[in-house]
This record gives structure tokens, sequence and C-alpha cells, in this order.
């Protein structure tokens, strides 16, 4: 090691290195492996581990930077099979080249990216790559390609009976009696107006006598209801009163109560 560098309580990182490479771990590992193995012909025996923790780096990052030093020249490695690597750091500079940023110590070679830019991602974020959307089909005619037959948007039809009008087909052949009444009702009741309502309203009217039908119809028209109901059945009439004749009231006045 050149005299020149040489400082008791001093780890030197020589200013060459800092313009070389602006990241703060590759001066921190080359720091720590200058101060274990600075001075010493033997050269660094520092584990990973020791300048894990001494740097305050992942592991990873130091296998990185110690790989990066020494592609740069900045660390020479003597490799023992069993033994921890010994280094030993160079304090000149190995040459006047800008290798940039941290990379793998494996060299491998480069190959032209043909696919493209990368996506731009933010770190907590979500990626901004777009992705163009495939036209919405308005046509209502599609053809599924799954089932591989054609399939149409069909529409709802519109229920005939939601209209106040009554058709005359739409009255069952057995209620023909209270047809009048029925389509009277229908363009006057409250409420919702659909098939499913008038099949029910017309099995309600089955279970009544042609009679009943007639008042509960008309009661529903009369005060504006939505729906039919059974009339009320009238109470049995009272007797009228007796009536006397006047040889009954003679008969009470001559009569002896005592």
């Amino acid at each position: 090691m050149p005299s020149k560098v040489s400082a008791s309580g001093f780890a030197i990182v020589p200013y060459a290195l800092m313009e070389s490479v602006q990241d703060a771990a590759v001066w921190a590992v080359y720091a720590v492996v200058h101060r274990h193995g600075f001075g010493s012909s033997d050269g660094c025996w520092t584990s990973l581990e020791t300048i894990r923790r001494e740097t305050g780096v992942s592991r990873k990052l130091v296998q990185r930077s110690l790989g990066w030093l020494k592609d740069a020249g900045w660390l020479m490695a003597e490799y023992r099979s069993g033994y921890t690597t010994v280094y030993r750091v160079v304090s000149e500079d190995p040459g006047k080249t800008d290798l940039g940023r941290i990379r793998p110590g494996s060299k491998t070679t480069r190959v032209k990216n043909d696919l493209g830019g990368r996506s731009k991602t933010t770190w907590g974020g979500r990626s901004k790559t777009t992705y163009e959307q495939e036209p919405n089909n308005k046509n209502p005619r599609t053809r599924t390609p799954n089932r591989g037959e054609s399939s149409e948007t069909t529409f709802e039809k519109k229920d005939p009976m939601r209209l106040k009008r009554l058709p005359v087909e739409a009255v069952p052949a057995d209620l023909a009696d209270c047809a009048e009444l029925l389509t009277e009702f229908w363009a006057c009741k409250k409420g919702t107006r659909s098939t499913r309502v008038l099949t029910r309203i017309c099995n309600k009217l089955r279970a009544w006598s042609p009679d009943d039908r007639k008042r509960s119809l008309e009661s529903s028209i009369n005060n504006g209801w939505g729906d039919v109901f059974e009339p009320r059945r009238q109470a049995a009439t009272a007797p009228a009163p007796r009536q006397w004749t006047d040889e009954q009231w003679s008969a009470l006045d001559t009569a002896s109560l005592f």
C-alpha cells in the first residue's frame, strides 16, 4: 500500500472512486475492507456478514458492491476453496473510466432491447403502463367466439297489460259476465298493471259468485282501489217488532196483575 494514504484511525476512500460511482453502498464497502485490510500484507479476511453489519446494507448489496469494485479494479480478490476470500484494496485510480452504477460481478453479454421502453413504475404505487382497450361492439348482433354461435341481444318485450286499456282478448271466457266492470276497474285502478297482476285478480274473481264479483268490482271502482276484495257478508236482518192489535191492548189493560 502506498504510504501517502496511511492514516491511523481513518478509512480512506479515494476521490477517483467517488467520482467513478455515486453510490454510498460502494463507498461504505470499500471503506470497511480498507479498514480491516489496510497496512497488512495478508489483506482483508473480513466475512460478508461483518461487512454487512458494519455498513448497514443488505448482504446482497454487499456482494454486488464487492463485484463492482473487483470489476472496476478497486479490489483484488484471492479466492481460496473452502476459506474466506482475501481482499486487497487498490488506492490508485485503476483507470479513467466511468463505470456508472452498481452492476453484477458476473460478465454478461448485453443484448439490444427491441421490445420498447419499460413501464413506468413508482415505489408504493401501481404501474403506469397503459393498455389499449378494444372498442366496444355497439352492434347488438355479436359473435360468441367461445360457443361459435351467433347470439343476438334481445330486448324484453313490453307487457301489453301495462296500459290502462285492457285488451278484450285478455278477459278470460269464464269471467265474461263481468268483462265490462273488469275493463273499467283496470283503467282506473291504482298501482302496477301487468300480466301477473291481472292473473291474480282473475283468480280471485273466479272464486266468488257472479253477484260477489259485481259488488267487488264496483266497490274497487268507486273507492279507486288497486285490488279487488271479497264483499263482506251482510248480517241477518233483525225481525220486525211485533205489532199489537186493539183487542190485545184492551185485554192487557183489563188484565189483573195481582
